[in-house]
């Protein structure tokens, strides 16, 4: 997925339930592991993910979703 704009698309109270509730257990989709993070670990990781959203990538990608 696309990691540059996902703050913007998701937000940050998202991105931390879709992290906690991995592997989601799918048939036949590749599966994140639990990494089993704090919830300090869980917001370090937002905060980057807002951090990378604010760069100027000229558009890039082209897609929103990657």
């Amino acid at each position: 997925p696309e990691l540059g704009n996902v703050y913007k698309r998701r937000g940050p109270e998202f991105i931390k339930a879709w992290i906690k509730s991995q592997p989601t257990g799918a048939p036949g989709r590749r599966q994140m592991p639990n990494f089993h993070l704090t919830d300090a670990q869980l917001n370090d990781i937002v905060e980057f993910l807002k951090y990378t959203s604010e760069i100027n990538t000229n558009n890039w990608p082209p897609n929103i979703e990657g």
